[in-house]
């Protein structure tokens, strides 16, 4: 039985609501199962539960004021997808080489997770890196 679309939409947004805007690892081992699987984690790929607690944790390092925005949150079966819109002021520590200049950036992600038993078990998903690295001036911008 794949579970109530409704239900894993919920564990989505609790994903965002805690670990990605306030940082909150023990929130995130109870919503993510221990035999997690991440294939997509910035600058690392494939990874597990911790993995991943590191990789946000990071990018709250570096953008202490990070928000993400969700967007229409779609379920089927035991799999829901994501728009995700997020931002922050670069403040904090480097982000991949870059130092802190107090620059405000937004990016976009996709994201597709697959639920369990009441938990995430497994996540795909993009972010658009070229956007963040050219409003950090890292990369120049179109145009």
């Amino acid at each position: 039985m794949a579970g109530d679309t409704n239900a894993n939409k919920e564990l989505v947004h609790r994903l965002y609501g805690t670990l990605h805007a306030e940082g909150d690892a023990a929130a995130a081992r109870e919503i993510l199962a221990e035999d997690y699987v991440d294939h997509d984690i910035p600058g690392i790929g494939q990874g597990g539960r911790e993995e991943l607690i590191s990789a946000v944790q990071a990018v709250r390092a570096s953008f202490p004021d990070v928000k993400p925005e969700l967007f229409e949150l779609v379920a089927e079966d035991d799999l829901v997808a994501v728009r995700v819109e997020a931002g922050g002021t670069h403040s904090g520590e480097e982000f991949m080489g870059i130092p802190a200049a107090g620059a405000s950036i937004r990016w976009k992600e996709i994201h597709l997770f697959r639920c369990r038993d009441g938990r995430i078990v497994e996540h795909r998903g993009v972010f658009d890196l070229i956007a963040i690295m050219q409003q950090l001036g890292a990369l120049p911008s179109p145009g």
